[in-house]
């Protein structure tokens, strides 16, 4: 039984369609409500930063979105995905988007298990996970974990169009 047994993934569509560019922003969930702690007389705590509401979180990763086209425009597929609920916030397709959201929360199961991996094999705090590379034949993905949000940022490309050390350097280039 395999990591990912328990996913479906849909069905690639016909190989005779043209690919259309698509664009798919999802509803992030509201953020739980927390009950408002009583003041401490003698050191209160510093209050924490308000979260950002659900516009704001999708315009980021939009933002971000975006800025990965400008710089890799011959993409497959680009996608803002929230770390801890596998769900897409923003993304781009060039072509086909089938089996999008099944494919993000695989990333995102993908890099909790490697997460896992590296505390079993006890590295030590200064070792953290920045990217993941699953090199196919024709294609490379790359996920990207962007600590500061909890996101990934998914990244497919083919590689007669881009090559590796590219695709690297402009992920690690890509922050909020």
């Amino acid at each position: 039984m395999g990591l990912f047994s328990n996913l479906s993934f849909l069905k690639r569509s016909q190989a005779g369609e043209q690919p259309q560019p698509a664009t798919l922003a999802v509803e992030v969930p509201p953020a739980p409500l927390e009950a408002a702690a009583e003041p401490v007389a003698e050191s209160p705590a510093p209050a924490a930063p308000e979260p950002a509401s659900n516009s704001e979180v999708r315009a980021q990763a939009e933002a971000l979105v975006r800025r990965v086209v400008q710089e890799l425009p011959d993409f497959m597929t680009v996608a803002i995905v929230d770390g801890a609920s596998g769900l897409i916030l923003a993304g781009q397709w060039a072509g086909h988007s089938g089996g999008a959201v099944e494919v993000a929360a695989a990333n995102a199961e993908m890099v909790k298990q490697t997460r896992l991996a590296i505390e079993v094999l006890q590295l030590g705090p200064e070792e953290i996970l920045e990217d993941i590379l699953i090199t196919l034949r024709r294609q490379l993905h790359l996920l990207r974990v962007l600590p500061t949000q909890n996101w990934l940022l998914y990244l497919a490309v083919r590689t007669q169009d881009t090559n590796l050390a590219l695709a690297r350097a402009v992920l690690r280039n890509m922050t909020l």
